[in-house]
């Protein structure tokens, strides 16, 4: 990446940014040793859907990611600390506001005042019931800022939290996604090695009847015994892992192992839909590390200011009104009512040294919170491009592995009848299958492998984290972006 445009991430506008960074990331390989790979029609520019798992259109897929969604532990968390954040922003809030307060109090006895009274007057100063009633207003005029800017630190605050939510939404979604995947592609895996050791069977049983007839040998019939032990070995571990993935979905969705191990698909959810991967602009609105990090400088922003504000005096608009009146019924006399009203200075002289280290201090996070705002944007973008070439690199690799066992399949069909026929011996029919046999196997990891990559492109673009109910969003036009 040139430094120029790191440099102009800190000056330019982030649509402009965003159009560098793009550019930077197309630069083209510069490796000699290997041709990059062509870029097969496997993505579209259409915008992504908010909820991009309905691209595969399974009904189960669905209704497990928006359950996960709903009953997730720890987004209940996330949601409970982000309103934690909101009402801490309405209490900076409430300080734009006048402080009033209302009192009355009620006490029996004697003052100094009496004593003073009685003994210039010669008598004795008895006890007696005192009303106190009061109501003060008071209000601080923000010259400086700080209340402002604190205002606005709170806000940038609920709004990194908010989008850490988001975040983990994503993840929630992707997770619950994989862990479906893999319950669906190891049972699939299962019924392929049922079905190759189907086949074995029946070519372990021609071949004893061969060995019967003399056209086979003992050793011929252990080899095939052998490879049928071996493709009978990881039907165990098959079902070991779809049972783990089906705990991992009732932990994502917030239910009980016993809730989801019923749960029955035999065959790996496809995409039915070239991949939507969207436009620039569109990859910063969704993804929600971009606007924590965008988040995060604003409040290191506001701190500064707030830093800055204590440099200066505070000065608080004050009223209070009240009554000395000894008696209940003397408390509206015009004589008892007392009152004041005007300005209080309060300053904390500061030591400059200290308070100017202050400010530099928040001046240094704040520089912080830019660089890894820059550096957030450019992660994105490397995602994204690492997701994407990743995915083609494993449709091609699909590929390769179908063809591969499309022939595999024929070759064992052609030596199991040369070897019926006599004109192969059986250790190439033994080749041959086993040939198959791992093709098989390994079109459908690849297969789950594919499927991962996928997610991981949908992850890497940021989708999932919309909400259906507009009310809950928190967004920057809903929040403010400056104080």
């Amino acid at each position: 990446m040139p430094s120029s445009v790191i440099v102009a991430l800190h000056r330019t506008p982030l649509a402009v940014v965003l159009s560098a960074l793009v550019a930077c990331g197309h630069v083209p390989s510069t490796q000699v040793t290997a041709q990059p790979a062509p870029r097969l029609s496997v993505e579209t520019s259409d915008a992504l859907p908010d909820h991009w798992w309905q691209l595969y259109r399974d009904p189960q897929l669905d209704a497990l990611v928006e359950k996960a969604l709903r009953e997730n532990k720890d987004l209940e968390a996330a949601g409970a600390h982000v309103d934690a954040l909101l009402a801490q922003l309405q209490q900076f809030e409430g300080e734009r506001r006048a402080s009033t307060t209302l009192s009355y109090g009620l006490d029996y006895g004697r003052s100094r005042d009496d004593q003073t009274l009685a003994k210039a007057s010669g008598q004795s100063a008895d006890g007696q019931w005192s009303h106190t009633p009061q109501f003060s207003l008071s209000y601080t005029l923000d010259l400086w800022g700080a209340v402002r800017y604190r205002i606005a630190a709170a806000r940038a605050d609920a709004q990194v939290a908010r989008a850490m939510e988001d975040e983990w939404r994503v993840t929630v979604a992707a997770q619950t996604a994989r862990a479906y995947a893999q319950a669906c592609v190891y049972t699939q895996q299962a019924q392929v090695q049922r079905h190759s050791v189907q086949l074995l069977e029946q070519s372990v049983d021609i071949t004893q009847r061969l060995r019967h007839a003399g056209a086979a040998t003992e050793l011929d019939v252990a080899r095939l015994q052998g490879l049928l032990e071996e493709t009978r070995a990881p039907l165990p571990m098959f079902t070991a892992r779809r049972q783990s993935a089906l705990y991992e979905l009732a932990a994502l969705s917030g239910q009980t192992p016993e809730k989801v191990i019923a749960l029955r698909c035999a065959q790996a959810p496809q995409l039915q839909a070239p991949l939507p991967v969207g436009e620039g602009w569109a990859l910063v609105q969704r993804r929600a590390d971009i606007r924590r990090a965008e988040a995060r400088l604003r409040s290191a922003t506001a701190s500064t200011g707030v830093a800055r504000a204590q440099l200066y005096p505070r000065i608080t608009f004050g009223a209070m009104l009240g009554s000395s009146a000894a008696s209940l019924g003397k408390l509206g006399n015009a004589d008892a009512v007392v009152y004041g009203i005007g300005p209080l200075l309060s300053w904390q002289f500061p030591d400059r040294q200290i308070a100017h280290a202050r400010i530099s201090q928040r001046q240094a996070e704040t520089h912080q919170a830019l660089a890894q705002f820059d550096a957030t944007v450019l992660g994105a973008l490397k995602q994204v491009e690492q997701a994407l070439a990743l995915y083609q690199g494993e449709q091609q690799r699909r590929q390769a592995v179908a063809d591969a066992l499309d022939n595999s399949r024929r070759a064992f069909d052609l030596a199991r009848r040369g070897f019926q026929a006599g004109g192969l011996d059986a250790l190439q029919l033994l080749d041959s299958e086993r040939n198959r046999v791992s093709l098989e196997a390994r079109l459908a990891q690849v297969d789950l492998q594919l499927i991962n990559r996928q997610i991981d492109v949908f992850q890497a673009l940021g989708g999932g984290w919309q909400r259906d109910d507009p009310a809950s969003s928190l967004t920057v036009n809903t929040l403010g972006a400056r104080p």
